[in-house]
């Protein structure tokens, strides 16, 4: 039985149906039944717990043979933090994968995790992957760019920037912060192989099939969109500080301080990583996008 953590969330939400497609057993461990309702439908086991809930995971995670660890936050709020959710959370399921019988861990951390911590979010990340890395556990960690695809992600913010002004697209800085955009659907096809057939102990950054910068995936958006915006270059300092203000007035705002700061570091891996680790060349940008056409 596969133990899927994040069940519900952006790569959850493909990767449960892909996966109930097969004879695997399912379980998913979910916060709340009543939220995790679409999941009843892919005839899942559902176990009630979460990542911080030690003895919670102890008793999700029996009878399970192989977990696949999704769940993390990008946003910080009072109620979860780094600390407590990227970092204790996957130390709290990496221990109760030990004590348990599991024979294959599989981790979703992102492309730039790294021990800095001028960068909260992927310092945050590295240190999950150093739990899993440090376990005895028969590992595979999975570093993806940003993804792209039905649900809630990067592109979506993107998007919702180009909202919030009727003619202009603010643009951090240079707007040459490099990234490597990859559909969420090849990144699961990914981890389906890996669940089975992957080198244990391997570290696959993986991306799609072309770097793009920010502007460039910016253009793409409202290209897609079909809308006419005037292209905006703002400073980094008065960015900084107009996300300050939205984040002090703004429930959800576009972007966040911590988000704001890893535009310092281009989140790019090799061109052939998905083709020549997994053997499929993966899903352009803008092949991918559909999903952000106005209805």
């Amino acid at each position: 039985m596969i133990l899927i953590t994040g069940g519900t969330g952006f790569v959850g939400s493909y990767l449960v149906p892909r996966l109930a497609k097969s004879e695997e057993k399912i379980k998913c461990l979910v916060r709340s039944f009543a939220k995790a309702e679409a999941l009843w439908d892919y005839g899942v086991e559902l176990a009630l717990g979460d990542v911080t809930d030690p003895q919670s995971l102890r008793e999700a995670i029996q009878g399970v043979d192989r977990v696949i660890h999704l769940v993390a936050i990008i946003r910080e709020s009072k109620e979860a933090t780094f600390n407590g959710v990227n970092v204790q959370g996957t130390r709290n399921v990496v221990q109760a994968a030990q004590e348990s019988d599991v024979k294959r861990f599989i981790h979703m951390s992102v492309l730039g995790a790294n021990p800095d911590p001028s960068y909260r979010y992927t310092y945050s990340k590295w240190h999950g992957e150093e739990a899993v890395r440090s376990s005895n556990l028969e590992f595979i960690i999975f570093r993806p760019s940003v993804m792209f695809g039905q649900g809630f992600g990067f592109i979506d913010r993107l998007k919702q920037s180009l909202t919030m002004f009727p003619f202009i697209a603010p643009v951090p800085g240079s707007g040459k912060a490099r990234f490597q955009p990859i559909s969420v659907e090849d990144t699961v096809s990914c981890l389906i192989q890996a669940l089975e057939g992957g080198k244990a102990g391997q570290t696959y950054e993986i991306g799609g099939p072309e770097h793009l910068t920010y502007e460039e995936m910016l253009d793409t958006v409202i290209h897609v969109l079909g809308i006419r915006r005037v292209k905006v270059h703002i400073p980094m300092p008065l960015m900084r500080l107009a996300v300050m203000m939205m984040e002090r007035t703004m429930r959800d705002p576009p972007a966040t301080s911590v988000e704001l700061a890893q535009l310092d570091l281009d989140n790019t891996t090799d061109l052939d990583s998905v083709e020549r680790h997994f053997g499929f060349k993966p899903m352009a940008l803008n092949q991918g996008l559909g999903y952000i056409k106005p209805s």
